[in-house]
Formats: structure tokens, C-alpha cells, sequence
């Protein structure tokens, strides 16, 4: 049976940057459905995404109330099983999600790739990611890699989800006992900790298969060019990885009973 997949492309004011996200999602070689989220852009993004038809399915809403509301509702829209997230700066090569879903079993909780960041202006490969994480493509037990998982971060842009689990990561606010916040960070990071949380093994294709670009319209690139912002970026990441650590005992705790 063909697993179905979605590929969901929130976008804001980025009518420029956004095509080769919507090219690179109609190239895959495994059918997918795309689906584009607009909350609140004020510049020509309905023009753009009008010019590919009926191939994409088009979620505007006139007010933006955030990233991960725009996240939430595109993922409602989808009728894949699984679903990509794709930012509208970035790019995935044609074979992702077929490589994806490859490593992809019933006790596998989310797969990802290798990933490359690419400088803006030159085109030029700046470095890649993940490539040493895994020894080899294919699937794994959590543990293997869950050190490097917990300490880094999978970007979603790299990885291929369980729609179910997307969800349930994408908390709106805060977390029960969060104190450090940076511009709603934290359910990137926390849908792969969730994932592994449910489901004992991961996939991983050892390829740079998905492309980010640096930009200083990023906000990671932008907090990673000034102290203060990157304190307080790394704050909001460590607030997730010390919740994941405070679940993960539950669980055990549970199990024992």
C-alpha cells in the first residue's frame, strides 16, 4: 500500500524565496500533496502560489498569529499519514521523502536526512549536518543516536513525521513549567524528542538531501550574530530538552509500576 505523505509549506512574506520550496516539494519522486499556509503576508504570495493551479492547495488566513499556528493549520489540512514540514527558504532534493519513507516502519516514530546549508548570495555549500549522527541509511534504536538528538537539533526541514505526532508536539505557548522563550522556538526540537518518546527506533538516509539557506532573514542566522540572541535562542532550546528528560523519567517510572 503507498504510504501517503503531505509536505506543508508555512510561509510568511517570502513570495520571493518561496517557489523553490514549492518546486522542490511537486518534484518529489513519491507523489505528495502540497499544501501552502499564508497567515497574514503582505506582499505578492497569493500571486506566486496562484501561478501553480490546482498542484497546491492554498490556506490564506489575513492575520498572523505566529509560526507554529501556521504549522498547526496546514498540518490539520493534510491527509497524509506522514507529513514534512518544509520552511519557505529552504529546498529538499527530488528522492526525500522516497528515501524518507524507506527507513520508515511500524515502530519507527520519524526519519530524516542529511542536510546542507547553503549561503544565500553565492550558492555555495557552507557546510552540511547530521552526516556523522549515523553510521550508515537504515533504521536504528533511539539510543544510538538520542545523545546527538537531545544536545542538537533535527530541524523539521530535514525529517519526515507522523502527523499524529506533529500535533501533539505543536504546543501553543508554553510549555507546563517554561520560563526562557525566543520567538516560539521549541516544538522544532520537541517533535523529534516526541516521536522518540512513542516509538523505540528512528530512520536516517546518510545523504544531504535537504538544503538550508542562510540568510539574515532566518532567525536562527540572525540570533546566531548576536550574543544576546543567542543566549536567549539556546535558553528556549534547553527549556525542551530538560522537559524531554523530565518525560522520559516519567515513563520509566510508569513502566516499573
Amino acid at each position: 500500500m503507498t504510504k501517503s505523505v503531505s509536505i506543508v509549506i508555512p510561509t510568511f512574506n517570502r513570495a520571493d524565496m518561496l517557489p523553490k520550496a514549492i518546486d522542490s516539494a511537486l518534484a518529489q519522486t513519491h507523489p505528495c500533496e502540497v499544501i501552502v499556509v499564508d497567515h497574514g503576508s503582505t506582499d505578492n504570495t497569493s500571486d506566486v502560489v496562484a501561478e501553480y493551479g490546482d498542484k497546491v492547495t492554498y490556506v490564506q488566513r489575513a492575520r498572523d498569529f505566529g509560526p507554529h499556528f501556521c504549522w498547526l493549520e496546514g498540518i490539520l489540512h493534510a491527509n497524509g499519514t506522514y507529513v514534512h514540514l518544509q520552511y519557505d527558504d529552504d529546498w529538499i532534493a527530488d528522492s526525500f521523502i522516497e528515501k524518507c519513507l524507506s527507513v520508515m516502519a511500524d515502530d519507527v516514530g520519524f526519519a530524516f536526512s542529511g542536510a546542507e546549508v547553503v549561503d544565500d548570495q553565492s550558492g555555495r555549500q557552507m557546510m552540511t549536518q547530521f552526516l556523522e549522527w549515523l553510521p550508515s541509511t537504515g533504521i536504528f534504536e533511539n539510543h544510538v543516536a538520542e545523545d546527538k538528538i537531545v544536545s542538537s537539533l533535527i530541524s523539521p526541514g530535514a525529517a519526515l513525521f507522523r502527523k499524529q505526532v506533529l500535533i501533539d508536539a505543536l504546543y501553543q505557548g508554553g510549555l507546563p513549567l517554561q520560563t526562557s522563550e525566543y520567538h516560539g522556538v521549541g516544538p522544532d526540537i520537541f517533535a523529534s524528542l516526541l516521536s522518540m518518546l512513542r516509538y523505540p527506533k528512528l530512520g536516517f538516509v546518510k545523504e544531504p538531501l535537504a538544503s538550508f539557506r542562510a540568510h539574515d532573514g532566518s532567525i536562527t542566522i540572525d540570533a546566531l550574530k548576536d550574543a544576546q540572541k543567542k543566549q536567549e535562542l539556546s535558553a528556549a532550546y534547553n527549556e525542551v530538552r530538560a522537559y524531554y528528560v523530565e518525560l522520559k523519567a516519567m515513563q520509566i517510572v510508569r513502566a516499573t509500576q
